[in-house]
C-alpha cells in the first residue's frame, strides 16, 4: 500500500506541468529574400538568402507577470549567425493604466522598431532607418514603461532607459557609453468607425557612446488605416527623422530622413504598394572649396504582394535607389527583390 501511495504521489505533478506548459505560445517566423541587380551598378546579391528564423516563446508567467524568449537566426555576409533578440519580463497588471518590461527588447520609438522585420509592410528598411538605426530594428536591455493617459483619446506616453552598450543589430557585448541612451515617445490613436483609424506619434532618443559622441533623434511617425471587411483597403504609412551628432572634439553633423508608404488592398489575397524615401546628409563639405555640398538621396519602390493567409506571404519588389550631388545623378541602384515568409505556430498581436 505504501509503494502505490508513493507511486501515485510522483504521478500527480505531471498533469500539473502539461496544463502549465499548455500556456506557453510558440511561433517561429522564417524569412527569405531573392535579390536581382537590374544595373551594372546594383549591390544585389543576385541568389536566394535566408535573411531570418525567429524562434519565440511567450506567455503568462503568473497572476501578474508575463515572459517573452526570441532568438533569430541571420544570414550576415554569406554567414549563419544564431543571436538572442529579445528576453524580457513585463506587467500591466501591477501599476494601473501602465506596461512596463525589463530585459533585452527593441527599443519602443518609431514605427518599424515596434515590429520584427518579417512583420514590415516592405521588403528593405528605408534609407534613414539603416543609416540611423540599423537593417532591421535597435534593440538594447535596460527598462521600459508605458502609460496610458486618462485622455479622451488613446494616447501613451512611453519612456525607456537602456544600457547604451548596443545601438543597432549587434553581435557582441558592445561598449561602455558616456550616457545610456534614454527616449520618450508620445502617440495618440484617432478611432474612425469600429475598424479605422489614425496613429501618429512623436519620438525622442539621446546617447552618448564609448567614443564620446554624442547623437540625439529627433522623429515623427504617422500610420493611417481604412478597412473594407477583411481587407486593408487603403494604408499609408510614413516615418520622419532627424539626427544631430556631435564628437568629443565638438565637430558636429546633422542628417534628415524620410520616407511614406501607400498600399492598396484589392482583396483578401493582394496589395499593391508603393514606397517613397528621402535622405539628405546636412553635413557633407566639399575638401576643396569648404563649402556645403547639395545632396540628396532616393529610393523608389513599387511592390506586390500575395496573401496565402495571416500566416504566408509572397512579395515581390521592383526598386531604384540614387543620390544626386550638386545636381549629379550618381551611384544608381536597381534591382528586383522577392521576399518569402511564413509562420508556423501562434504569432502576438500586431500594433496598429
Amino acid at each position: 500500500m505504501k509503494k502505490e501511495f508513493i507511486i501515485l504521489y510522483l504521478l500527480i505533478p505531471v498533469p500539473i506541468q502539461l496544463k502549465a506548459s499548455d500556456a506557453v505560445k510558440l511561433s517561429l517566423a522564417a524569412d527569405m529574400v531573392y535579390s536581382q541587380a537590374i544595373n551594372s551598378n546594383s549591390q544585389a546579391d543576385d541568389k536566394l538568402v535566408m535573411r531570418g528564423a525567429e524562434l519565440s516563446f511567450y506567455a503568462p508567467i503568473d497572476h501578474q507577470f508575463d515572459g517573452l524568449l526570441s532568438a533569430a537566426a541571420h544570414d550576415e555576409g554569406g554567414e549563419t549567425v544564431f543571436e538572442l533578440h529579445e528576453l524580457n519580463l513585463s506587467s500591466s497588471k501591477i501599476i494601473p493604466r501602465s506596461h512596463f518590461k525589463i530585459g533585452q527588447f527593441f527599443l519602443g520609438i518609431g514605427k518599424l522598431n515596434h515590429q520584427h522585420q518579417h512583420d514590415w509592410s516592405f521588403i528593405r528598411a528605408p534609407i534613414h532607418h539603416a543609416i540611423f538605426f540599423d537593417q532591421e530594428g535597435t534593440l538594447d536591455s535596460g527598462l521600459e514603461y508605458d502609460y496610458l493617459l486618462p485622455t479622451p483619446w488613446i494616447s501613451h506616453m512611453t519612456l525607456g532607459i537602456t544600457s547604451g552598450h548596443k545601438w543597432g543589430h549587434s553581435h557582441t557585448a558592445g561598449s561602455r557609453p558616456k550616457i545610456p541612451t534614454h527616449y520618450f515617445r508620445y502617440s495618440q490613436f484617432h478611432p474612425i468607425g469600429r475598424t479605422d483609424g489614425i496613429e501618429w506619434g512623436i519620438n525622442t532618443a539621446r546617447r552618448k557612446d564609448s567614443q564620446g559622441i554624442l547623437s540625439e533623434l529627433l522623429g515623427f511617425d504617422l500610420t493611417i488605416k481604412f478597412r473594407e471587411g477583411k481587407v486593408i483597403k487603403h494604408k499609408w504609412l510614413s516615418e520622419t527623422w532627424y539626427r544631430h551628432q556631435k564628437d568629443a572634439q565638438l565637430n558636429s553633423s546633422e542628417q534628415i530622413g524620410s520616407y511614406i508608404y501607400y498600399s492598396y488592398g484589392i482583396n483578401e489575397s493582394f496589395s499593391i504598394g508603393h514606397r517613397l524615401d528621402g535622405y539628405r546628409d546636412n553635413s557633407l563639405i566639399n575638401s576643396l572649396t569648404q563649402k556645403k555640398i547639395n545632396n540628396i538621396r532616393y529610393n523608389n519602390t513599387l511592390d506586390f504582394t500575395y496573401y496565402s493567409s495571416e500566416f504566408a506571404r509572397i512579395k515581390s519588389a521592383l526598386s531604384h535607389d540614387f543620390s544626386r550631388e550638386e545636381g549629379v545623378s550618381k551611384n544608381r541602384d536597381t534591382r528586383f527583390e522577392m521576399q518569402f515568409v511564413f509562420i508556423l505556430g501562434s504569432h502576438p498581436a500586431h500594433d496598429f
